[in-house]
């Protein structure tokens, strides 16, 4: 179990077969009250089934590519978090999922994307960077975009995903 960020094992049918510390302590429960939880436990609000079946089956056509993004979680005392979150398949079929909190409001949507989906961006942007004059304002928003890009995309690659 990777001890550098809050990281959890998650089964194909959502429930957590192993946990770190970290993730532990940032959900504020045990290891064993975390496998006992059904899938879902920490979701602010019910899941919708037929999105969540409609996103699933998109997502698995596409061979389960590594998520990254942002949420909010609901702890089990009913206080909301916001955190970024990382999911990468492992070869045993089960999935690594690493959280780590951030700033931003609770109230935001969920925020997610593929590893490719971010990719495609940061070489769109990168590409109309290369028409615009250097300094413009323009020009400073494009390199402001590819930071984001480059960021999302590092989180893929950092703390053991």
């Amino acid at each position: 179990m990777d001890a550098t960020g809050a990281t959890m094992i998650v089964e194909p049918d959502g429930m957590v077969a192993d946990a770190n510390q970290r993730a532990l302590d940032m959900l504020g429960v045990t290891l064993d009250q975390l496998r006992s939880l059904p899938p879902g436990s920490f979701n602010p609000e019910p899941p919708d089934p037929a999105a969540d079946a409609q996103f699933r089956e998109s997502w698995e056509a596409q061979r389960s590519p590594d998520l990254v993004g942002e949420s909010t979680i609901k702890l089990l005392d009913g206080t909301r978090k916001r955190v970024k979150f990382a999911i990468a398949p492992t070869d045993d079929g089960r999935f690594r999922v690493i959280l780590e909190p951030t700033s931003g409001s609770v109230e935001q949507d969920a925020k997610v994307y593929t590893a490719g989906q971010v990719l495609g961006e940061w070489r769109a942007a990168e590409r109309r960077l290369s028409d615009l004059a250097e300094g413009s304002p323009e020009a400073a928003a494009v390199r402001a975009e590819i930071e984001r890009f480059r960021s999302r995309y590092q989180a893929f690659f950092s703390k053991g995903t």
